[in-house]
């Protein structure tokens, strides 16, 4: 905190420093950063407190927080390069915050070990994201990054990661490629393609029955790449209902829905169109709307607040639910929403694996000689503790998990979550792990003493 509010009174009459630091920790005022003042320094000098620096300050804040009672050097440095601001910010920041939690839950310490934690911004740009990852390569030993970015931003990050032998773990679903032809001994992923998660939705919605299906979405590449995974799983009749960017009247697509009357309808608008859609048809159709479903990616706690009672009923498969009845899942529920003042969500319960995982492998290797190789068999062997069930890295570094239905209901709060339906697939794995040319073998974790 001493920290913080050295930065708060720097805000004030007095110019900020020109530069945004890369780490806090152990008492020491951060390194003036190489190379010049970028553009969004510039805009810090007139004494209001910016996005940029509320950004910087909390950034401070937890990281004071993680070296609190930390002397000397640590055994390790983390690395957190997320879009934690602009359009879903909230995805990075529930796995950052999921991520601290589960550190405070294990005292501080990741496998017995002092650490480091590096955050960063990467504001939806490849250059910014880049520069983040020199910085912390350049300042620091960097054992472990953690990525929460678009898919060709986390492509961008391998090959330096690489350089620098850094291990990556990514939280958001990278591109399909890197489950297969251009799968990595340095990259890992908590995170199942998104064209899994559409294919097995298409499977979900074939066995559900359904025959015609309207599929209403933004007329955009990642809208089209959804479609075609879908295709993959329902054989059904499928109706494309595309809209601009940023549409936000879906009268008359709905009115044309009407006409049609498919046996369902999914969603792949996002943000503020999907909340939009999903007002409206409740509002036009009220009991008798049409069964709606959308990815686990559309389905989140964002969104239901959002849509509110409108939301109920929506259809979706995912690994994590509210619901799911286990102790670690209920620990990281009451207590994140405890510290943070929000319901967790499934991207909490993915930073909250994160640091499980870490721990878990770190336990397993020997401290005495953390390096690349030993770090990496130990994520290969271990398996994940995670808030859904035990998991575990397929040949390809991608996490082999279960999936479950899951429809939206009202809890005994009045809050809209999700409600599990139960088991649909398990141990899914992705269609790429047999085009990875890793060879390794999938071991067994090592047994407790």
């Amino acid at each position: 905190m001493r920290v913080a509010r050295m930065a708060r009174r720097r805000l004030g009459s007095r110019r900020p420093r020109p530069h945004l630091p890369p780490r806090w920790g152990a008492g020491r005022w951060p390194r003036p950063l190489p190379g010049p003042r970028s553009a969004e320094r510039r805009k810090i000098g007139d004494g209001r407190m910016t996005r940029a620096w509320r950004g910087v300050l909390a950034g401070m804040a937890l990281c004071a927080g993680m070296w609190a009672g930390v002397a000397g050097a640590v055994d390790l440095t983390i690395g957190f390069i997320g879009d934690l601001s602009g359009p879903g910010a909230n995805v990075a920041q529930d796995q950052l915050d999921g991520f601290r939690l589960a550190i405070k839950h294990l005292g501080g310490r990741i496998g017995g070990n002092e650490f480091g934690l590096i955050v960063a911004d990467g504001r939806h740009d490849a250059k910014l994201t880049r520069q983040a990852l020199d910085r912390m390569q350049q300042n620091d030993r960097l054992e472990f990054l953690l990525v929460s970015l678009s898919p060709s931003h986390i492509a961008q990050l391998l090959a330096p990661a690489v350089a620098g032998k850094t291990l990556v773990i990514s939280l958001n679903s990278p591109p399909a490629s890197m489950a297969g032809r251009d799968c990595s001994p340095s990259f890992f992923s908590l995170a199942g393609l998104t064209e899994t998660m559409n294919d097995l939705s298409g499977q979900y919605l074939q066995q559900r029955g359904i025959k015609t299906l309207v599929v209403a979405g933004p007329d955009t590449p990642a809208s089209r790449a959804a479609l075609q995974a879908l295709r993959r799983g329902f054989k059904g009749d499928i109706t494309e209902m595309t809209s601009r960017r940023g549409e936000m009247d879906f009268s008359s697509n709905l009115r044309t829905i009407r006409s049609a009357a498919p046996d369902a309808v999914y969603l792949l608008h996002t943000g503020g169109m999907a909340v939009n859609f999903i007002r409206q048809s409740a509002e036009m159709f009220g009991k008798d709307r049409f069964p709606l479903f959308g990815p686990p990616s559309l389905i989140d706690q964002t969104l239901l607040a959002a849509s509110g009672p409108a939301a109920l009923g929506i259809g979706s498969i995912g690994f994590w639910s509210e619901d799911m009845d286990s102790p670690v899942n209920r620990r990281m529920q009451i207590d994140f929403e405890s510290d943070y003042g929000r319901m967790a969500s499934a991207y909490a319960a993915i930073g909250y694996d994160a640091a499980m995982l870490l721990d878990s492998a770190l336990r397993a290797a020997d401290k005495k000689n953390i390096g690349e190789d030993v770090l990496r068999t130990a994520l290969r062997r271990v398996e994940i503790p995670s808030t859904h069930g035990a998991a575990h890295f397929d040949s390809n570094h991608f996490a082999i998990q279960t999936y479950v239905a899951r429809q939206v209901v009202q809890d005994a709060r009045d809050r809209m979550v999700d409600e599990q339906r139960g088991v649909f697939a398990k141990d899914v794995r992705d269609g790429h792990a047999g085009e990875c040319p890793m060879r390794w073998t999938i071991e067994p974790p090592p047994k407790g003493p």
